[in-house]
């Protein structure tokens, strides 16, 4: 009996232990991941809109259940645990790997397309980034609001509105127009209607912006913008003609305006302004600081790069400025004690190139620097490569809002540069003044105090002059079409340039807009704007 009893423990205790290691050894046994799932494989969507990624693993019960995320592009799209954020317009990959089984990896299209909107009347707010905006009519940001514009949105204007006029877009209250330089703004016309010979036939063209806040706290930002293809002829229905600023049937849309009633402040930098019938820039009221951009093609039949007259204080700074009309530089106190109450104009020009100024205009205003109307100026190492004249002042000597410019200006230390290329252009021929350098030597709106101490051109390539790449006999005095390649940094310049330091008080070189302080760099002892 004893030994019966002795057996049956021995069994149960075996049975126990057998039961026990087989429970231990389910328990360690590794579940092996045999497939992975993501949910969505392919979406679009507009920039800065998100998606949440789902994934599933079989058998549900595996414990790693790590996944890596990855972007093919994350300027397009990038992720986050598993949430996509849309960018900017392109395609990218997410891709979704798990840890546990890589080679299981499941990968997402991801397809981002522009937000699109249509516009007219009064706006305000904000128009986000990457957005296509179509203009039908005339626009407006009313005095007390603010647009704010932000990186990489196209703004397209339709060449008129229902009245057959060319749309203006009008600033009584704030604009700020923040591109990037990798995400330009555009404000430009329908891609069809982008050529040059638009601008010269002034057709299907936009009216320009207009800032006429009197409000001394008005702001106006334009930075990192492509602005192009404005010049519409103003009519009896132009906001600009209604307001008293244009006239109907005599002015046209200019890229950017300050009427006469703007008090406020307008920074312009980093952009290209182009391919406008008119001025790229026309400042009769305000102040500004204008630098580090790039004009070219601006004015059909006249024009300037920039064209400043009464009431306003202005830098403009190392900028391109390729084949104005008429000249790079119009300083003016035009106006000056209208009855806007406008006072006299003042100006510091400093490290600007220009290039082939003054051939698309007939006669002897162009140039490359027209200076005049007691306007009182500081103009100085600017660099001037076949321009048709030097600097003019007429009537130097006697200064009054008919007459010369304020004779405390300072017009000195500028370069000017000439090639062996000459005019071809009838009207050259005829006044004899086919050939820059000899154009250098005399004009009647030269005087002996301007330019005592510049550099000038006595012959062809005499000074050495030469540009990281453009060649100075390639194109045609009169060609107005910029080509994105060429590249004006300086590699070989005279010497002779002035450290600026003692010229620049005449007008704020700094102006806070958006909260953000823009300062105009200082003067530096070269020549022109690039070096």
């Amino acid at each position: 009996m004893k030994k019966a009893m002795r057996f049956l423990m021995m069994m149960a205790i075996a049975l126990t232990s057998a039961t026990v290691t087989t429970s231990c050894s389910d328990d360690d046994e590794t579940v092996t991941l045999s497939k992975f799932t993501i949910d969505p494989t392919a979406t679009t969507l507009t920039p800065g809109e998100t998606l949440n990624v789902n994934v599933q693993f079989f058998p549900e019960n595996v414990e790693d259940k790590t996944v890596e995320w990855t972007s093919s592009d994350n300027e397009v799209a990038t992720v986050a645990n598993g949430v996509v954020t849309a960018i900017k317009p392109g395609s990218a990959t997410i891709t979704a790997t798990p840890a546990a089984m890589p080679s299981l990896a499941k990968t997402l299209s991801v397809s981002v397309t522009a937000k699109a909107m249509t516009v007219s009347g009064e706006v305000s707010g904000t128009w986000d980034a990457y957005t296509t905006v179509t203009v039908n009519g005339q626009l407006k940001v009313p005095a007390g609001k603010s647009l704010t514009i932000e990186e990489g949105v196209e703004v397209i204007f339709n060449s008129a509105d229902a009245n057959g006029t060319g749309i203006e877009f009008t600033v009584d209250g704030n604009i700020y127009c923040k591109g990037t330089a990798d995400a330009p703004i555009l404000f430009s016309v329908p891609t069809n209607e982008r050529k040059f010979s638009n601008v010269t036939d002034c057709k299907n063209l936009w009216g320009g912006f207009m800032l006429n806040s009197s409000d001394a706290q008005a702001e106006a930002l334009f930075e990192n913008c492509i602005i192009e293809y404005a010049g519409s002829a103003m009519t009896e229905n132009s906001p600009s003609v209604i307001s008293g600023i244009y006239t109907a049937g005599e002015d046209y849309g200019v890229q950017i305006t300050t009427g006469p009633n703007f008090q406020g402040s307008l920074v312009v930098t980093g952009c290209v302004i182009r391919n406008g019938f008119a001025d790229g820039i026309y400042m009769q009221g305000g102040q500004a600081i204008i630098t580090n951009n790039t004009f070219s093609g601006n004015g059909a039949t006249g024009g300037e790069a920039v064209n400043v007259k009464a009431g306003t204080s202005t830098v403009v700074a190392y900028n391109v400025m390729y084949s104005p009309n008429t000249n790079g530089l119009k300083l003016s106190s035009s106006g000056q004690d209208d009855a806007a109450g406008r006072g006299q104009a003042k100006c510091v020009a400093y490290n600007n190139t220009i290039i082939n100024a003054g051939w698309r205009r007939d006669g002897t205003k162009g140039g490359c620097i027209y200076v005049e109307k007691n306007i009182l100026v500081n103009v100085f190492n600017n660099l001037m490569v076949n321009c048709k004249y030097r600097a003019q002042v007429p009537k130097w000597g006697t200064p009054g809002i008919s007459d010369g410019c304020d004779d405390k200006s300072v017009i000195d230390y500028n370069c000017y540069a000439a090639s062996a290329i000459t005019s071809t252009l009838q009207q050259d021929i005829d006044d004899e003044t086919t050939v820059p350098y000899l154009n250098y030597v005399s004009n009647k709106n030269y005087a002996d105090a301007i330019d005592a101490h510049s550099v000038i051109a006595k012959g062809a390539n005499d000074l050495g002059v030469a540009f990281a790449n453009y060649a100075l006999d390639t194109n045609r005095l009169d060609n107005a079409v910029y080509d994105e390649a060429w590249d004006f940094t300086a590699k070989s310049l005279p010497e002779g340039a002035t450290d600026g330091a003692s010229l620049t008080g005449i007008v704020k070189t700094s102006l806070t807009v958006g909260g953000k302080t823009y300062a105009a760099d200082a003067p530096q002892k070269f020549f022109g704007a690039r070096k």
